[in-house]
């Protein structure tokens, strides 16, 4: 679902070809990390190896962590979203959540190791939201993708949170992404739902996004 973060990652990558004098780019290689999908409550969580992850159970307002020695971010997905798996991952990580109850609606969060420390030395909100969208209108089927709202800066983290709606051969849909940095890691958290229940699910999604932190 969340295929446009991977034109993301090649396009920084394109910015660091182009630009010799900018010291920031993708890491050339990825490190193995060993992942665990068991769950586990939240008052005892097991430690399963040094570099296996640590997850949190899907609860009502349950908090998901995932974490390994080199990375960790956490959020509170909706009672209703189940844990999806790809038989091909193409990041570091990569994690979907699927609603049992509402066709289209979902998460994802990859994390691809970066050679930057912050998202303003790649570019402002609005230059990386110009970014993204060039990312997405040249992706097979799409034909058309609007920025809807400004993008938000997140002052605490330096996240960017970004609103957009994407036209194609499947359909309309509308994302709202937040992209972070952290210890040389870029992270993006993307929601998605059909525009037709954009209006409906608005504040639901924002208060999602808004509990993507990195630890």
């Amino acid at each position: 679902m969340i295929s446009f973060v991977r034109l993301l990652v090649l396009l920084i990558s394109y910015v660091i070809v182009s630009c010799n004098s900018l010291s920031f780019g993708i890491e050339n290689s990825r490190n193995e990390v060993g992942i665990s999908n068991s769950k586990i409550s939240r008052r005892s969580l097991l430690a399963i190896g040094s570099a296996s992850l640590i997850l949190c159970p899907l609860q009502a307002e349950a908090e998901y962590v995932r974490s390994s020695p080199d990375y960790s971010f956490s959020f509170q997905p909706p009672e209703s979203m189940k844990e999806s798996t790809k038989p091909l991952k193409t990041h570091l990580d990569e994690i979907n959540f699927v609603s049992s109850e509402l066709k289209g609606y979902q998460y994802g969060v990859t994390v691809d190791p970066v050679r930057i420390d912050s998202l303003s030395q790649f570019g402002t909100p609005g230059e990386v939201a110009a970014r993204v969208v060039t990312a997405e209108v040249n992706r097979d089927g799409v034909f058309d993708v609007t920025l809807v709202k400004d993008p938000i800066v997140e002052e605490s983290s330096g996240s960017y949170i970004l609103n957009y709606l994407s036209k194609g051969k499947r359909g309309n849909k509308h994302f709202i992404c937040k992209i972070s940095i952290a210890k040389k890691k870029l992270y993006v958290m993307t929601a998605q739902v059909k525009e037709e229940n954009y209006n409906d699910m608005e504040k639901e999604l924002m208060q999602v996004v808004g509990t993507f932190q990195t630890n």
